[in-house]
């Protein structure tokens, strides 16, 4: 992984073997980020997505193994019991530009990725809610 600093925050490139997840946080805590938004594209090798199901309180999990598209690539940089905490969901193609998509649990990159790391003062942190047994960002008032 090598990154470098822009007007918005910073620009991560993942290389082939990196994984988006480890990559994200280990980025995070060394430059000290709580609190960014994130989006990216590039392509992957290997995919386990995930999908929560609110009526059923539980994951289902799928796992890809073949080269990827990253179509599409968003979420946050947050806290969650004081720990980094990167939420990613992601569009993928393949060859047949069908697409799949959800809760990136892991990606490994392929070629590359890019990822734009929009970063915010303060922090963004994640608590219960009333409705599920997931953690929320709790917004600052």
């Amino acid at each position: 992984m090598r990154y470098q600093t822009t007007d918005f925050g910073y620009l991560l490139v993942l290389e082939r073997g990196d994984e988006l997840i480890r990559s994200l946080i280990e980025f995070a805590r060394h430059e000290d980020i709580t609190a960014a938004a994130l989006e990216g594209l590039g392509t992957i090798e290997r995919l386990v997505l995930g999908f929560y199901d609110l009526e059923m309180e539980d994951g289902v999990r799928a796992e890809y193994d073949k080269t990827l598209a990253v179509a599409s690539l968003v979420g946050t940089l947050s806290l969650l019991d004081g720990e980094v905490f990167p939420h990613v969901h992601g569009v993928f193609s393949d060859g047949t530009f069908a697409t799949l998509g959800g809760h990136v649990i892991e990606a490994v990159t392929s070629l590359t990725l890019e990822i734009s790391v929009y970063t915010s003062e303060g922090f963004f942190d994640r608590s219960s809610v009333d409705y599920c047994h997931l953690k929320m960002i709790a917004p600052a008032d």
